[in-house]
C-alpha cells in the first residue's frame, strides 16, 4: 500500500480553497484554471518538493479548464489529487482532467442548472411574487448547504476511489443520468408553469337578450369561460409560444423575451392582458 504523503488538513485546504474562490480567476481565455491550479496549490507542494518539478507542475495546471462548477469539479480535483499522491505524471493527471471535464459539464449543468436550480429558484420567485420574504431567503439556504455537501461528497469519494473513478463515470452512465435529469427536470419546471406566468384576460362581451318580454344586458367575462375550458389556459399558451420560439424556431431567449413582453404592455396597453 503507498504511503499517504498528504494530511487531512492539505485535503480540506484544496477543498475549501476550490469552495470559495474556484471561479475568482474565471477568464475567457482558460476558463477555471486558475482557479484550478489554485485550488489544487497545498497537494502539488506536497507532492513536488523539488522546485523545478513543482513550476513545471504550477504551469500545467494552468492549462485550459472548464466544467461544472458543482458537480464535476471537485470530483475530478479529488482524483486528481489522488493520482498525486500516488505519484502519477503530469501528462496523466493532465489525461484525467482533459478527459472528464466534458462529460461531467454536461451532467453537472443537466443536475444543477436545468434541474435543481430551476426547482429552487422558481419555488423562491412564487413565494416571492405572494409577497413571502422567506422566498430569497429559502433559496440562498438550499442552494448554500446542498452545494457544499454535494461538493464535499463528491471530492472525497473521487479522492477514495483515485484511477477507478475513469471506470466509475464508465460504460455510458454519465449519459443516462443526463438523460434521467433533463426528463425529470422539464416535467417538474412544466409543473411551475401556472404559479409562475401569470396572464388572465378582463375582456367582456355583452349582448342584449329578451327575458321575459323585456331587454337586458348580459355579459360574459372571457376568463371564466377560458377557466371552464382549461384553467390557466393563457399561462399554458405563453409557455408553449416561448417554447416554440426557443425550439422549432432557433430564437434565442433574449429574443423571446423581447417579444413576450411587447406582447405584455400592448396587450395591456389594448385591454387584452390583466
Amino acid at each position: 500500500m503507498a504511503q499517504k504523503k498528504l494530511t487531512r488538513a492539505d485535503l480540506m485546504s484544496a477543498f475549501w480553497r476550490y469552495v470559495f474562490l474556484f471561479q475568482c480567476g474565471w477568464n475567457y481565455e482558460r476558463m477555471q484554471s486558475v482557479g484550478y491550479c489554485f485550488s489544487i496549490l497545498p497537494v502539488l507542494k506536497k507532492t513536488r518538493p523539488d522546485p523545478e518539478e513543482f513550476k513545471e507542475a504550477f504551469i500545467t495546471n494552468l492549462n485550459f479548464f472548464n466544467t461544472n462548477p458543482v458537480v464535476g469539479a471537485p470530483l475530478i480535483i479529488g482524483a486528481h489529487i489522488a493520482l498525486e499522491e500516488a505519484g502519477a505524471s503530469l501528462e496523466t493527471t493532465e489525461g484525467l482532467k482533459v478527459g472528464l471535464m466534458g462529460p461531467l459539464a454536461g451532467v453537472g449543468d443537466t443536475l444543477v442548472w436545468a434541474l435543481y436550480n430551476s426547482i429552487i429558484f422558481s419555488i423562491g420567485s412564487v413565494m416571492a411574487l405572494q409577497g413571502n420574504a422567506l422566498g430569497p431567503i429559502l433559496v440562498i439556504l438550499l442552494v448554500f448547504f446542498p452545494y457544499l455537501a454535494v461538493r464535499y461528497w463528491q471530492f472525497f469519494w473521487a479522492y477514495n476511489q483515485g484511477t477507478n473513478i475513469v471506470a466509475q463515470l464508465g460504460s455510458g452512465a454519465i449519459q443516462r443520468i443526463t438523460e434521467l435529469a433533463t426528463i425529470a427536470g422539464l416535467i417538474v419546471v412544466g409543473g411551475f408553469a401556472p404559479s409562475i406566468v401569470r396572464l388572465t384576460t378582463p375582456l367582456k362581451w355583452a349582448r342584449e337578450v329578451v327575458v321575459r318580454g323585456e331587454k337586458v344586458t348580459q355579459t360574459v367575462e372571457v376568463q371564466p369561460q377560458l377557466d371552464a375550458i382549461m384553467p390557466y389556459l393563457l399561462p399554458v399558451l405563453v409557455t408553449f409560444l416561448a417554447y416554440w420560439l426557443l425550439k422549432k424556431k432557433g430564437w434565442s431567449p433574449t429574443r423571446v423575451i423581447v417579444v413576450l413582453v411587447i406582447i405584455g404592455f400592448v396587450g395591456g396597453a389594448l385591454g387584452i392582458f390583466g
